[in-house]
């Protein structure tokens, strides 16, 4: 007994069925060959189009950030108008609803359902007839939507097409989240890059110091607690007699207070070849350039001072927290003397002058090394630093590295998370 032959229209669905079949197991392999996120745009774009048989295609990917969605690519006739040229809130449009409730949908003759929104037909002067459109998902989390726009040759789309689109979907969320992964850790390693350069340059322009003058040994160090820090120190030779010295801090973290340090040292540095030997006036100017800049920045620190190696005289000034420390026969001394910050009533600022002598420790510390917290949530605090330097050195001992020390042992697992800069003068 023979089959009754099927009819010529439903064998073409089979055939379709399985040409769409092939076409998804080769899809896989084909948008993973990328990690690159506009050549993956478009192989999905030309992959949607392919297996759908429409006449466009869009991509709009999610940003969180904005929370609406940006036309990323789309190909066809519209294609060129379309390209990261405009963006969809969540609930606008077909693309919006999609995103917003996370639902697929197909819908035919789109101008009789009052989700579409017609304005991207007026701009590009395309004639939308039929969507369908399925968010991009990834473990629930919204990557962004596709669409494909108006089937050749055919009506309109039907639940045979939703069920292949999704399909698509979910292989196509899995190459854009790893697409965007691979992006995610370009962009971390050239912020890396950037900012190992950044430090390096610093280093440059606020170089570690060590060096003797006669009686006297000068050591500087900054260190900060990420890549850069808004701290600095700065020793000037101003003459064969004259030393100026400089502690700052910006009170701004990171990159910015790296570049705003590296551009105010450069200032002093420039000053003190002017007024170095006078830290009022050094001090003033400094202010009046800071309050001139475009983005001048506020509460700012400086303690500068001179030094007069033949009479063994520091006179400075101190305009904001840098902590002055002397320690004499075993007794440290906090000198407070200054104002709260180097935009304060800069112009009743004083100068102070100390004579040091045989055996003295002049110690200036920022308020980093202060506020640096233990696992007790306890600040280390200027009364612990100054029995610390109480304690007393050996000859050859690296009191800045001693001091750094401690603090690492206070801070324990905690680490040090704030910037530090420390300034010694240490006489023989």
């Amino acid at each position: 007994m023979f089959k009754k032959k099927q009819p010529l229209a439903d064998l073409a669905v089979v055939e379709r069925q399985i040409f769409n079949l092939t076409k998804l197991v080769n899809i896989n392999s084909m948008i993973n060959s990328t990690l690159d996120m506009g050549r993956l745009m478009t192989v999905i774009m030309e992959t949607i189009k392919d297996i759908m048989e429409t006449e466009a295609s869009t991509l709009l990917l999610y940003e969180e950030k904005e929370n609406d969605l940006v036309f990323k690519v789309a190909l066809g006739e519209a294609g060129k108008e379309l390209t990261e040229r405009y963006r969809v809130r969540l609930g606008q449009g077909i693309a919006g609803w999609v995103a917003e409730t996370r639902k697929p949908i197909f819908i035919n003759n789109v101008y009789e359902d009052r989700r579409f929104d017609p304005e991207f037909d007026k701009i590009t002067g395309f004639t939308t007839r039929s969507i369908i459109c399925t968010p991009l998902l990834f473990k629930g989390k919204l990557l962004g939507v596709i669409q494909a726009i108006n089937p050749i040759d055919r009506p309109g789309f039907t639940e045979e097409d939703m069920n292949l689109f999704k399909v698509f979907a979910e292989q196509a969320s899995l190459a854009v989240q790893n697409a965007i992964f691979f992006q995610n850790a370009l962009e971390e390693e050239r912020i890396k890059s950037e900012l190992t350069s950044a430090r390096t340059i610093q280093e440059a322009l606020i170089p570690d110091v060590n060096m003797r003058l006669g009686p006297i040994t000068i050591t500087a160090k900054s260190v900060t607690a990420r890549e850069i820090g808004g701290e600095f120190h700065g020793i000037f030779r101003l003459d064969g007699d004259h030393i100026g010295i400089a502690l700052g801090d910006l009170h701004v973290k990171g990159v910015p207070g790296g570049l705003h340090a590296s551009i105010v040292s450069g200032a002093i540095r420039a000053l003190a070849k002017i007024k170095g030997k006078n830290p009022v006036e050094l001090v003033r100017l400094l202010h009046l350039i800071m309050e001139h800049d475009e983005r001048p920045v506020r509460n700012a620190s400086l303690l500068y001072g001179v030094l007069d190696l033949p009479e063994s005289k520091l006179r400075f000034l101190n305009a904001g927290v840098a902590y002055p420390i002397l320690v004499r026969d075993g007794v440290a001394r906090y000198l407070r003397f200054g104002k709260r910050s180097l935009g304060q009533n800069i112009e009743e600022a004083k100068s102070v002058a100390v004579s040091l002598m045989a055996g003295d420790l002049f110690v200036v510390v920022s308020d980093g090394i202060l506020r640096i917290k233990n696992r007790m949530g306890k600040h280390l605090g200027l009364k612990s630093v100054m029995r610390f330097l109480e304690r007393g050195f050996d000859p050859s001992e690296d009191i800045i590295e001693s001091i750094l020390g401690f603090a690492r042992d206070f801070a324990d697992e905690l680490g040090i998370r704030e910037d530090i800069s420390v300034i010694v003068l240490r006489v023989d």
